[in-house]
């Protein structure tokens, strides 16, 4: 009786640790990418991009719920629902409010080093501050 309580011990120990190796692997996230940052829309309906970080800034297009587009880095601007930040997607070349983004908890880097439109901080620019996107 008492080598059977101990196999089964030992078996529901290995049952354990395979099950947790198992979940800590499944959680892990995928580095195949290249550290790429996708977000997908969670707002309501069409979501704004704008040519600043801002809620005053041009709509330059707009994203359906669920859409995806690789977010490029993470600024401060106009305060949306109690978040200053915006998102910066290349695909659409322009700023949406993290807000209405999900990045599935990936961590996004800063755009102080590397702002990928940085006229929009020209607060005079009286055209596009960022002319040479792709329209």
């Amino acid at each position: 009786m008492r080598i059977a309580l101990t196999l089964g011990a030992a078996c529901a120990t290995a049952v354990l640790t395979v099950g947790t190796a198992a979940t800590a692997t499944a959680s892990s996230p995928a580095n195949n990418d290249g550290g790429v940052v996708w977000g997908t829309v969670v707002s309501g309906p069409d979501l704004k991009v704008r040519d600043q970080p801002t809620t005053r800034g041009e709509i330059v297009a707009k994203l359906p719920h669920g859409s995806q587009d690789r977010v490029e880095c993470v600024t401060h601007g106009t305060s949306v629902h109690g978040d200053p930040h915006w998102y910066w997607l290349t695909g659409v070349r322009g700023w949406v409010s993290a807000v209405h983004v999900d990045t599935g908890g990936r961590s996004v880097p800063s755009c102080t080093s590397a702002d990928p439109c940085p006229q929009w901080r020209d607060r005079d620019c009286h055209h596009d501050p960022c002319a040479y996107r792709d329209h």
